[in-house]
């Protein structure tokens, strides 16, 4: 068996990777693909791939979100402490 790789980095607008994920899984070699035939090979190759994919999905965007949750806590934080009540001006507050 063989492994593949499968990672996923999100960027914040300057380029720094903020949040990275990454799935590895065993995959059949192309001994596998002669002793098992192409149909089994083929469909352990295709599950391991679509397996780590739903992964990487599942957990950059859980992430991102948890991310978002805590720059949107440190903006109202910061928003108290000055007395800003105004969306906008608490969007600044955190730039």
């Amino acid at each position: 068996m063989k492994k593949i790789e499968i990672s996923v980095k999100k960027k914040d607008e300057d380029g720094k990777e903020i949040i990275q994920t990454v799935r590895e899984r065993e995959v059949p070699h192309i001994e596998e693909f002669v002793s098992q035939g192409f149909r089994w090979a083929f469909h352990d190759l295709e599950t391991a791939v679509l397996e780590s994919r739903k992964e990487v999905s599942d957990k950059i965007v859980s992430e991102y979100l948890e991310y978002i949750s805590e720059k949107k806590r440190e903006v109202s934080q910061g928003a108290k402490k000055y007395g800003v009540k105004d969306t906008e001006k608490r969007v600044n507050l955190v730039q």
